[in-house]
């Protein structure tokens, strides 16, 4: 680990230099302002606020490393001000080694799993890339019915962007009312037909619940009804003929006329029109 500590007091700088180099292994420098370090990089920075010098530039030029701030007082200008333009904390002098010891530690911490989460989330968007859908207007409790799993993957992630929440997977035969406990997660529910408790609807209905159905429950009357696109329409499922005939209908009819549609699929132009109004599709002119 490389620091950096900024700070003329050179008694305080190298005693904070040894103890580093000593408890933590790392490799320490001390520089006396900030223009001296605007090129050198380092993992920490240690930094005396009341230097001679723009602090802000300083600031905003090493923010996505760990900086900790040391001042005599806390005033906005040397504290609150820093901290909202990049700095992560500070320590008010006098302070132990120890203190700055465990606010280093939990800083490196931090910025790992904020880097961690990072990749995920890249990860997650590249592995659903493909699936093009546009998010529908909903309300909590969202009933939704088995689509092709990665759309309903889709839409569970989006809606967790969209509500700045964190996806929670309850499983509801295993029901405890002690893991719904966070207003701002989303409660993704699985197997509720197989408990079909009014109870339990109720209270998970206090939450940002999403409910997932099978395709044949007609209990609810109410859900909501995702829809595949046809990069992804394909790839996780065997569709039944009636299933296959509604997505062909509702992705080609703009590009072929109904004559050419319906002997595509090897029906009248007579079917073409019932099967239109059992699926509620109406045909944009």
């Amino acid at each position: 680990m490389n620091i950096i500590i900024v700070e003329n007091e050179l008694y305080l700088a190298q005693s904070i230099q040894n103890n580093l180099s000593e408890k933590l292994k790392a490799n320490c420098e001390i520089y006396g302002s900030y223009n001296e370090v605007m090129d050198k990089d380092a993992d920490v920075f240690i930094v005396n606020t009341n230097l001679q010098g723009n602090i802000d530039n300083f600031i905003r030029e090493k923010k996505d490393k760990i900086i900790i701030l040391l001042v005599p007082y806390v005033t906005y200008s040397n504290v609150t001000h820093p901290i909202n333009i990049g700095a992560d904390d500070y320590l008010q002098k006098p302070f132990t080694i120890e203190e700055l010891i465990r606010k280093i530690k939990h800083y490196q911490e931090y910025y790992k799993l904020k880097d961690k989460v990072k990749k995920l989330e890249a990860f997650i968007d590249f592995i659903l890339k493909d699936i093009e859908l546009k998010l529908p207007k909903y309300n909590f409790p969202v009933f939704i019915k088995s689509t092709p799993s990665k759309t309903v993957e889709k839409f569970i992630y989006e809606v967790a962007k969209e509500q700045h929440a964190l996806i929670e997977i309850i499983d509801l035969t295993k029901f405890d009312k002690k893991k719904f406990k966070d207003q701002n997660k989303i409660y993704f529910c699985l197997n509720y037909e197989k408990v079909e408790d009014e109870n339990i609807l109720t209270y998970i209905s206090k939450y940002k619940s999403i409910i997932l159905l099978p395709k044949n429950y007609d209990k609810i009357d109410k859900f909501l009804e995702i829809e595949a696109n046809a990069k992804n329409f394909f790839d996780e499922e065997i569709l039944s003929i009636e299933e296959y005939i509604k997505f062909i209908i509702k992705t080609h009819q703009h590009k072929f006329p109904d004559t050419e549609l319906s002997k595509k699929l090897g029906i009248s132009r007579k079917s073409l029109w019932e099967k239109r109004k059992k699926y509620g599709i109406f045909k944009q002119k």
